[in-house]
């Protein structure tokens, strides 16, 4: 059986826990207590420079922050998903690092291949749409890609190209039936279900009590804040992370049942399969 390995690059650690959920509700399991010499070729020298780069002594704070790992892991039969949090849609430097590192992997005419012939690579993108649209995000995409391929893959998202033998492809979340939004737009409906009184509570105390004046107004978001509350009841003291991983209120049930879970489990597959 080919080998799949995939980086998925995501926003932030709420994309990473949230794409987490999906793999899982379809049978994926983490595999981080897996030797790192024990992932294969070529994730695992990636993986390896990563953390000697991490512990050399030499470096500064800032440079060992910088130190590019997956903060999760997940396998299923012969396919290894690796998902990073790369702090932000404009953290473009990181993005590209993990890029080239894998171009860097495919021989050029003339040279030994340093991985078995039937592992296939992909990279994927998983952005918010925000208020730019669907269409924005993929041109900002497409101009990331140029610069290290010299090639604009995508007309859309939901696409698969691939490039220099690396598959590529890109979803952008939106609200339903919108071009605009953001992962909440996704969450917050699904985890609702069931649970409406107790949504409803946790946005009226934001509603009664946000006050902009004790507040930096850029710091605050309804949706992430409307999360946070909720979770507390069954997690207390758990960032929103935990919150989206761990709580009932997105259980395999709901996933498999909601029409953009779907959507995203359908555009993963293609990359598994």
């Amino acid at each position: 059986m080919a080998t799949q390995i995939i980086a998925v690059l995501c926003e932030g650690p709420h994309d990473v826990a949230f794409i987490v959920k999906l793999l899982k509700a379809i049978d994926f399991r983490s595999n981080e207590n897996l030797k790192i010499n024990d992932f294969p070729l070529p994730i695992n020298n990636l993986l390896k420079m990563e953390v000697v780069k991490s512990n050399v002594e030499d470096l500064n704070l800032q440079e060992v922050r910088q130190g590019l790992l997956p903060i999760n892991t997940l396998e299923k039969n012969s396919t290894f998903i690796f998902l990073y949090s790369l702090g932000g849609d404009k953290k473009i430097i990181p993005r590209k690092k993990i890029i080239k590192d894998f171009l860097s992997f495919i021989p050029n005419d003339g040279e030994i291949r340093s991985f078995p012939s039937d592992t296939q690579l992909s990279i994927l993108y998983f952005f918010d749409s925000d208020d730019k649209g669907v269409k924005k995000r993929i041109d900002e995409i497409n101009s990331e890609l140029e610069e290290l391929t010299g090639v604009k893959p995508f007309e859309n998202h939901k696409e698969v190209k691939i490039i220099n033998q690396i598959k590529f492809g890109s979803y952008i979340f939106t609200s339903n039936e919108s071009d605009f939004g953001k992962l909440e737009d996704i969450l917050i409906p699904l985890m609702k279900v069931g649970n409406e009184e107790i949504f409803d509570n946790a946005i009226k105390y934001i509603e009664e009590h946000h006050d902009i004046e004790r507040g930096k107004s850029r710091d605050f978001d309804k949706d992430k804040s409307t999360i946070n509350i909720v979770g507390q009841l069954q997690k207390s003291g758990s960032s929103n992370v935990v919150c989206i991983s761990q709580t009932d209120y997105l259980s395999k049930e709901k996933i498999l049942g909601d029409s953009l879970c779907i959507d995203i489990i359908n555009y993963l597959n293609i990359f598994i399969d």
